[in-house]
This record gives C-alpha cells, sequence and structure tokens, in this order.
C-alpha cells in the first residue's frame, strides 16, 4: 500500500540482468586470443561472470541482480581480458541508463572504447544481454530530489601498453646516454687517445683545485647544450627539405605553364 512505499526509501526497485554471451571481441593475447570476463556496476555495487579462457567469443550465461538505488543510475557492462602477470586489459565497455531499458529484450550492445564515442578495438565487438527494471514511481521520484550517490569505487584506468612502451623507449634513451658516457670516462682512464686523456687529466687538476659543491649543476649543462644543438640542427635540415620541396613544386608548375602557352 501507500504507508508500505514510505518505509524503505533507498529501496527504489532492482534490475535483473542476463548475461549471454560476446563475440568480435579483441585478441589480447600472443597465441591470438582473450581471456575474457565481464563486469557490471551499478553505482557501488560491482559484480562479475567467470573467465572464459582462450577464446574471443565467451559464453558466460549468468544471472545477476542489482537493487535500485537511483533510477536515474546507469548500468555500466565492461569486458577485460584476465592476466595473472598484471591488470587486465580493457576490451569494451557500455552504458546503459535505467530509464532506457526495454524489460524483457534480448539484444546485442555494440562494445565501445572509454570515452564510449568509437567502436572498441576488434571484428565489430557486441555483446548479448537481457535486462529487465522494476522500480516503484514514488521512491523513484523522491530519490531523485536528493543528491546524487557518489562512486567510491576505484576508477582508475588497468595497465596501458602504450605507455609502458613509451616509458621503456625514455629509459632505453637515458641508459644509452649512461653507457656513452661510461665508455668515454673509461677510455680517459685506458689513455686510448693521449691527447684526449692528457686533457681530462688537466680538466681534474683545475676541477680539484676550484672546485665548490654549488658547481655540481654545471655537470649537467654540457648534456643539455648537447640535445639542444641537435634538436636545432634537426630542425635545420626538416626546414631545409621543405623548401627544396617548394622549390620543386613552384618549377614544376612553371614547367607545365610553359607548356600549355
Amino acid at each position: 500500500g501507500l504507508l508500505r512505499t514510505f518505509r524503505n526509501l533507498r529501496d527504489v526497485g532492482h534490475l535483473t540482468v542476463k548475461v549471454f554471451r560476446a563475440r568480435g571481441l579483441a585478441a589480447a593475447d600472443i597465441g591470438g586470443k582473450s581471456d575474457p570476463y565481464c563486469v557490471l556496476e551499478l553505482d557501488n555495487a560491482r559484480l562479475q561472470t567467470q573467465t572464459e579462457y582462450r577464446t574471443l567469443t565467451p559464453n558466460w550465461y549468468k544471472i545477476f541482480t542489482f537493487q535500485v538505488k537511483d533510477i536515474n543510475s546507469a548500468l555500466e557492462v565492461t569486458v577485460y581480458d584476465e592476466d595473472r602477470s598484471r591488470r587486465s586489459d580493457f576490451l569494451g565497455m557500455i552504458v546503459i541508463p535505467l530509464l532506457r531499458i526495454n524489460n524483457g529484450e534480448r539484444r546485442w550492445f555494440t562494445l565501445k572504447d572509454r570515452t564510449l564515442r568509437t567502436v572498441a578495438k576488434g571484428n565489430n565487438p557486441e555483446i548479448l544481454l537481457e535486462l529487465f527494471v522494476e522500480w516503484n514511481s514514488i521512491r523513484g521520484a523522491l530519490r531523485t530530489l536528493q543528491p546524487k550517490e557518489k562512486k567510491y569505487m576505484d576508477s582508475s584506468e588497468g595497465f596501458s601498453r602504450i605507455i609502458f612502451m613509451r616509458n621503456v623507449t625514455r629509459l632505453k634513451a637515458v641508459g644509452k646516454e649512461i653507457y656513452s658516457i661510461v665508455q668515454f670516462f673509461e677510455s680517459c682512464f685506458e689513455w686510448e687517445s693521449p691527447i684526449r686523456s692528457g686533457i681530462a687529466f688537466l680538466s681534474f687538476i683545475v676541477g680539484s683545485f676550484y672546485f665548490e659543491p654549488f658547481m655540481v649543476p654545471l655537470a649537467l649543462l654540457p648534456f643539455f647544450l648537447k640535445n639542444y644543438i641537435v634538436n636545432i640542427v634537426s630542425s635545420g635540415r626538416a626546414c631545409g627539405s621543405r623548401e627544396v620541396d617548394f622549390s620543386d613544386v613552384s618549377g614544376g608548375s612553371a614547367a607545365e605553364e610553359d607548356d600549355d602557352k
């Protein structure tokens, strides 16, 4: 009755989600397969399916039930690739507002990327779902007037291969630079070049006499100057190549005009 409606205003209704299967997922493993599992989130409630190993067309066939606390919330369905050595890889996701659910309709939903603007990687990845939401209109209207519930679960992004490879490339460049410096000092100590070793020895003696602690940052100055000079030279070459290309284009157009005449 009406009195029962006002007993528990937080219990707006319940949502039933049937997760059947997916298809066209991206291959996240070296063997061209994935170990996909599905995560369902509604506000601060989180449930997930089992992992289907070595497949791009997983069959989960699971039924989940959520308590609806706000009818204006949205169901988030995310597919991941399980990886025991690191964080799971993202394969695709969808966000379904509860108010747009057609009860009892079994439908293929296209998986999107994290921005929900483009289709996720793979062969047009899709997931088959059936949803049913039942809610009290009076409780839903009263809950709408209250502030939205904050999401306390961790929403940080998982492991990114692109960022990882970028950091590895930077570390390799730094390692090569350090290795070249070590080789230079080693050659000076071994007197492979008497002139260079003599200059290094005199520089060491002079530095020992006049060295002060505040001069330590000056040791980094040659490395910055080196990179600065390299950037200037590379940009100058790029500008020169562009000028040559423009001259070729202008010359070609002039030749065409002569032919037309």
